[in-house]
């Protein structure tokens, strides 16, 4: 399959790219391209107009940081600071698609991936012959078609949840300077507008860790059909600060979960219940219980909502018991 007719654009500078997006309304950012062309060779939401972000400085290199959007997963896999500050992050980047991938995908294309569906993601072909969805060419939801005009297509990114439970703050750009936001508040909970607080012609520049990231023990835990390639069918990511030592009592904690819902989310009750107490089986248990209940899978993956809310209990309890020093 080809890639359809689309004039790509290639701004070198900040100033540039801002003055494509608003001359160019109707157009869709390139970060790696991993995920992007291969939905426009299946004739997915194409637009007539493309802007690469490859060259931009601010958005790669060692100049712009270790958490800048443009990174691949392979620099955020092998970079040593990243790798003292928030380990975690690295090991999940280690474990998204495949080597050859990972060389090209980007941290900002990881946290602002399309949302996933069985009937969304198929040749022109296949949604033509099954009437499509609302993500497409559809005007109703093939997976809650009451009331169906809302798109409960799933988010399937692995970084969203762990910089989550290291507190993480997105720095968006645009023609009117920075701003904060933070990664949890980032998202929308709609499988087609994705984002609730990101304003026309604004970037993602990087992400910004508090200054206690160093502090957390964060572990990811995550369901998939293979060991590698795949798209997660759940994860969990768990974060805890001790009060004292490690493995002692928690003085402060994060739940964080994706590939159950149409954004990753955040669970701040069930983290608040971990505060003051120690790891211990049961708590784990309780833990992964509760997430269970709250977690919400569509009838739009591979595996069953059943098995992976059934899954999300394993995950969470496998994740808290892993903060331990002694896993």
């Amino acid at each position: 399959m080809r890639i359809p007719d689309l004039a790509l654009h290639r701004p070198g500078s900040l100033d540039e790219a801002f003055e494509a997006t608003a001359a160019h309304p109707d157009h869709d950012l390139l970060g790696g391209g991993t995920d992007l062309l291969c939905n426009y060779k299946w004739r997915l939401n194409v637009r007539p107009h493309v802007i690469s972000l490859r060259h931009l400085p601010e958005l790669q290199g060692e100049a712009a940081g270790p958490l800048a959007a443009g990174r691949t997963l392979h620099e955020l896999e092998h970079c040593p600071v990243l790798a003292q500050l928030c380990p975690e992050l690295s090991r999940a980047a280690a474990q998204i698609a495949t080597p050859l991938i990972r060389r090209t995908a980007t941290l900002g294309g990881n946290l602002h991936l399309d949302t996933r569906c069985w009937h969304f993601n198929q040749t022109a072909e296949w949604r033509l012959a099954h009437d499509s969805c609302l993500k497409a060419e559809a005007d109703q939801c093939r997976v809650q078609p009451v009331p169906g005009d809302v798109c409960v297509a799933t988010y399937s990114g692995d970084l969203a949840p762990v910089l989550m439970a290291y507190g993480a703050e997105a720095v968006l750009v645009g023609p009117d300077g920075e701003r904060r936001v933070p990664l949890s508040e980032y998202y929308a909970l709609d499988g087609i507008r994705r984002f609730a607080e990101r304003k026309p012609g604004e970037l993602m520049l990087r992400l910004d860790l508090p200054q206690d990231a160093g502090d957390w023990t964060v572990r990811y835990q995550k369901l998939r059909l293979r060991e590698t390639f795949d798209f997660p069918e759940g994860g969990v990511a768990v974060g805890v600060r001790w009060a004292d030592q490690p493995g002692g009592e928690i003085a402060e904690a994060r739940v964080a979960s994706t590939a159950y819902d149409s954004v990753p989310r955040v669970h701040p009750d069930l983290a608040e219940r971990l505060v003051g107490r120690q790891i211990q089986e049961d708590v784990a248990e309780e833990l992964g219980a509760s997430l269970r209940e709250e977690v919400r899978p569509m009838k739009n993956t591979s595996m069953s909502p059943a098995y992976r809310k059934k899954m999300a209990r394993v995950l969470a309890k496998r994740a808290l018991l892993a903060c331990l020093p002694s896993s």
